[in-house]
């Protein structure tokens, strides 16, 4: 490696490592600012909250790759520039090309590294983070009694103070329901002072009540035999100068959810497992397509008939795919079944032959006719290997013949059908009962047909989001090349580094990439656009803005310079003026 590659790498890795933390850390709180509400007062503990924002950091990296390398490359041959270091490498005879190449073959790492982040790390940070914070949102929020008010956190009680001092521990006009028996306010607890703590690692809130009073109202359910008077339910009143009360903390603690119930979103899923989803999506939506073709011969009789039931070719093939399948799993089963009852036959045969040889004859048939007959009869019997190997036969041969399809009748036979419709038509009580079945077929197949094409809308939909995110993963990746394509010629052209105005055009072309890529997202999530072409769209425009700055570069063009654009207006002008000299 020559001295100039690694001066214009070491110019380069400062910027792109600060620039990647700053814009992480940008993004993350922006994502964090979302469940604030969600997270926070629900006393979670220091290493919960930082594993939900290290997984939360990850699942941002994706956007801050390519951010960070136009800034950075932005930033790197800014500086050269305003330090004129640019100028003396183009003098010695080496190239802006050739200046770039150390920084495009780190981009290039870079690009790999994206992507293997995204394939690997960015899914698996995903699910962790979003289980976490599904975990986080079912937990209760901290016990917090506040004074004046009703605290109803603690399950099947209602706590009241009328003032906490500033220890945090001692209460003044202290009341307690107990709600547990489901029958109202018949329990209820008055103190006048007391203290309040938590107990055994924070497993259990203990009260220690003083001067006070304990109310029960009874309940009696069973009032009859009773006379008017005794229909007032038993009331105690118990007076203490100090009592205890001990709640169980338990549902304050944070469950953890299983995180396979999550691994199915998109989000949670690497590249081969999209494939694998897409391909099975493919398949749901091809069989789906393939009930609503089956409707008609369901619910219109005559027209199935007479036009017969024209499914699709490709449709037919995965129909006929799934039957092969089924049939096979059939197959398989039963051949399994007869193995095993080979096998107990077996077991049968050689206990028979131990007790044979072991003196304990088996008695013959003519001894068990001769015995005493038995009280029932058996009218079913257990198949036999043969019969089994017989049924196995059957369904290999049925699946090796064709898939039986509908015959179409005649034409003769259809005229007759409808010479019987016509006679039957011309009887109006039958004509009612027929034109009230049909009506009610027509609803029926119209609401089988509703439900259906609904299904089949929602697994496009859910096919253009997995398409999508398996898109995504390459194109972020690809972005950083894109990226570094228009930050390093437009450094050389600005020629200012720091962190002033080259990141106002970073932010400015990064703007650019995001509003392109999630409208091209959400025009492919419509199927206005194919999903390749809203996913690459960023890349596909942003690409070819790059090789124009990387020509400008090259030419050392001024095209963020002030008196280049006066010179080029003051020469219109002339231009103009001569022209209508000579008009003149």
């Amino acid at each position: 490696m020559k001295k100039i590659d690694k001066l214009i790498i070491q110019a380069f890795l400062g910027p792109f490592i600060l620039t990647f933390a700053v814009v992480v850390f940008i993004l993350l709180t922006v994502q964090m600012m979302n469940y604030v509400d969600q997270i926070f007062g629900k006393d979670l503990s220091y290493f919960d909250l930082g594993v939900l924002v290290m997984h939360f950091a990850i699942f941002q990296t994706p956007i801050a790759f390519p951010l960070s390398v136009m800034l950075a490359s932005l930033m790197t041959f800014g500086n050269l520039g305003e330090h004129f270091e640019l100028t003396a490498i183009k003098s010695a005879g080496i190239s802006l090309i050739r200046a770039m190449q150390p920084i495009f073959i780190i981009v290039i790492f870079i690009t790999i590294i994206a992507f293997f982040s995204n394939n690997y790390l960015v899914p698996h940070s995903a699910l962790k983070a979003y289980s976490l914070l599904y975990d986080i949102r079912q937990k209760k929020p901290a016990l917090d009694i506040e004074p004046g008010l009703f605290y109803g956190g603690i399950e099947n009680y209602k706590i009241k103070v009328d003032k906490k001092l500033s220890d945090g521990k001692t209460l003044l006009g202290v009341i307690i329901y107990n709600h547990s028996d489901k029958n109202g306010n018949r329990e209820v607890t008055v103190a006048d002072s007391g203290k309040m703590y938590t107990i055994l690692n924070d497993q259990y809130l203990k009260f220690e009540l003083f001067n006070g009073a304990h109310y029960t109202e009874e309940n009696v359910k069973n009032r009859r035999g009773r006379l008017e008077y005794q229909y007032i339910d038993p009331f105690t009143r118990t007076f203490f100068k100090k009592s205890e009360i001990i709640f169980d903390l338990s549902s304050f603690g944070m469950s953890r959810t299983d995180e396979g119930l999550f691994a199915s979103n998109r989000l949670m899923r690497n590249f081969n497992q999209l494939n694998s989803d897409l391909d099975s999506l493919s398949r749901n939506i091809i069989l789906a397509e393939g009930e609503v073709y089956s409707l008609p011969t369901r619910y219109f009789t005559y027209s199935s008939i007479k036009k017969g039931a024209q499914v699709p070719e490709y449709i037919q093939e995965v129909k006929d795919e799934e039957d092969s399948i089924r049939k096979a799993k059939a197959l398989e089963a039963r051949e399994e079944s007869a193995e095993k009852q080979k096998e107990t036959l077996t077991k049968n045969d050689s206990s028979k032959r131990v007790l044979a040889s072991s003196g304990n004859a088996i008695p013959t048939k003519k001894e068990l006719e001769s015995s005493k007959p038995a009280p029932f009869k058996l009218k079913s019997k257990v198949p036999t290997v043969a019969e089994d190997e017989d049924e196995v036969e059957e369904v290999q041969e049925d699946l090796a013949t064709p898939r039986n399809r509908p015959e179409i009748i005649s034409e003769a036979s259809r005229e007759n059908v409808i010479e019987t419709i016509e006679k039957r038509y011309q009887n109006k009580s039958q004509r009612t009962r027929i034109l009230k079945s049909a009506l009610a077929t027509a609803r029926q197949a119209k609401s089988k047909l509703t439900v259906q094409n609904s299904r089949i809308e929602q697994l496009n939909k859910d096919y253009f989001e997995f398409d999508i995110q398996w898109h995504k993963m390459l194109a972020t990746a690809i972005a950083c090349l894109s990226m570094f394509l228009i930050g390093a010629p437009l450094g050389a052209i600005i020629k200012r580094g720091g962190l002033g105005f080259p990141v106002l055009v970073s932010i400015l072309f990064f703007i650019i990439y995001y509003v392109i890529s999630i409208g091209g997202e959400k025009y492919a999530k419509s199927g206005i656009l194919p999903v390749f072409q809203g996913v690459w769209a960023a890349n596909i425009i942003l690409f070819p803005i790059g090789l124009f700055f990387l020509r400008q570069a090259r030419n050392d063009a001024r095209l963020f310079e002030l008196d280049y654009y006066k010179v080029a207006f003051s020469n219109f002008i002339i231009w103009i003026k001569k022209k209508l000299g000579k008009a003149s």
